[in-house]
């Protein structure tokens, strides 16, 4: 179980990764029983997640609401575990396995922050009456390329590689997230 004092800590890493600072790695436990209690970011993004999905839900979708909220908790689930599987490889070939829990430690953290970036989105996006504005576009490329840089940052210093290895890896999971999203849109349908 999570105690009070290592989430506490965990925010305090993520608060020093917000600010690039090389020490935030210190914050977060890095064995492997940390790396399991770094999942539990997955339950505190979850009501981010769950208020996308709502507001995502087509008119079709919504006919069958049950249907579309099982995919995407599964959808769901999958995210949170297909990369930290994927990476255990990426390490091993990089020759980085003793930084493994380092990185997605720290990583699984992140995702807190990361689901509170898109809160803005979707305050904006509900008062846009579903089309999307200038405004949000810009807001959605923003929150982006911030979350780009934060990825490079963590995959950079969690696995200690060169800056081209960590925007590979950054690409990677952008793009396995987009095939699982690709995949749950499709089988929604």
């Amino acid at each position: 179980m999570l105690t009070r004092a290592e989430f506490f800590r965990a925010l305090t890493g993520i608060g020093a990764i917000l600010r690039f600072r090389p020490d935030a790695f210190g914050f977060f436990d890095t064995t492997l029983n940390g790396f399991w209690k770094s999942f539990w970011a997955a339950a505190f993004a979850a009501p981010v997640w769950l208020l996308l999905v709502i507001r995502h839900m087509s008119a079709a979708q919504s006919e069958a609401p049950l249907r579309y909220l099982s995919l995407q908790t599964i959808a769901y689930a999958i995210s949170w575990l297909a990369f930290p599987l994927l990476m255990v490889r990426i390490s091993r070939f990089l020759d980085r396995s003793e930084r493994y829990f380092s990185y997605m430690v720290a990583y699984n953290w992140f995702q807190m922050a990361q689901s509170i970036a898109w809160i803005p989105v979707l305050f904006f996006a509900d008062n846009a009456n579903g089309t999307p504005s200038e405004a949000i576009r810009f807001l959605w490329l923003v929150i982006n390329g911030a979350l780009f840089a934060y990825g490079w940052f963590i995959a950079r210093r969690g696995l200690q590689i060169p800056g081209g290895n960590a925007l590979a890896l950054v690409l990677i999971d952008f793009l396995l997230g987009l095939i699982i999203d690709g995949v749950t849109d499709s089988l929604a349908q």
